[in-house]
């Protein structure tokens, strides 16, 4: 017996602040806050990294995402990132 596959809804994780010396993503987080390991895309739904860590108080919280890929990233800046729920 095959188990179905839940749908996933996508969820906005915030917006980038600003892209780290260590070439991390810095991401202001908004109403829902992905999971650490948790997969973040564009609006296009391009893959972009994962969620390493999540920081700053509980009112305010930022994620540090690794990227997948060290290109581009400056055009990240201002733009919403989503994760799958």
């Amino acid at each position: 017996m095959k188990k179905s596959k839940k749908s996933k809804v996508l969820y906005t994780a915030g917006k980038v602040l600003t892209i780290s010396k260590q070439g991390r993503v810095i991401l202001k987080l908004g109403e829902h806050v992905p999971r650490l390991g948790e997969r973040v895309y564009d609006r296009n739904l391009k893959y972009i990294g994962v969620v390493v860590d999540v920081i700053g108080n509980v009112k305010s919280p930022y994620a540090v995402i690794r990227p997948l890929s060290s290109k581009d990233l400056r055009g990240l800046v201002d733009e919403t990132l989503y994760f799958r729920g």
